[in-house]
């Protein structure tokens, strides 16, 4: 894992944590398990995270470098503009590699489509659209939980089969991240 991986999971591990309770910190004991490093790798990551302003460490009178780790309101507000945390510390190339590999399954699954015997020619076509929709919707900085499911629910409707094979592509745990992440913003926007 490089460095820029290891201080996106560092910054996100305290994220979360900061979101269950905002006064927890993260241990290194927690971090060192969590991204299966060495201290000394850890240290530098995280000092590092430390002087960017990022997080703050927690340090003893002496001993160990840090005894606990809490993210930053500039550290929070980085994490949060999804758009600037992927500028700064980009996605690993698996996680890219992972989204377009949906986007493929899910062109693939509209020329199946075309050749399937089950479905009006009208019916197809509508079905195309909303699973185009869903893949164009998806490949946005910050899709729509609300318009991704709209989309679903129009494809169930017209054909159950074509919408558990959607669902099985689109299950992977980066797009429910993305999804789970705007459907959280949907409701705190209500």
């Amino acid at each position: 894992m490089t460095n820029i991986e290891l201080r996106r999971k560092i910054l996100e591990m305290v994220y979360e944590r900061f979101k269950e309770h905002p006064y927890y910190r993260v241990t290194p004991k927690e971090l060192k398990e969590a991204l299966t490093i060495g201290l000394k790798e850890l240290y530098y990551n995280v000092i590092y995270l430390e002087e960017k302003g990022y997080i703050e460490l927690q340090k003893p009178l002496e001993g160990s470098i840090f005894v606990g780790a809490r993210i930053t309101p500039k550290g929070i507000d980085l994490v949060e503009d999804e758009y600037q945390f992927n500028i700064v510390f980009p996605l690993t190339k698996t996680e890219k590699a992972v989204a377009s590999d949906v986007f493929k399954e899910l062109t693939l699954l509209t020329e199946n489509l075309n050749s399937t015997k089950n479905l009006s020619k009208d019916l197809k076509e509508l079905i195309i659209e909303e699973i185009e929709e869903i893949s164009n919707e998806l490949q946005k900085s910050r899709p729509s939980y609300s318009t991704v499911k709209q989309y679903l629910y129009k494809i169930k409707e017209r054909d159950f089969e074509t919408y558990k094979k959607v669902i099985e592509i689109i299950k992977t745990p980066s797009i429910t991240k993305i999804l789970a992440e705007s459907a959280k913003r949907e409701l705190e926007n209500l």
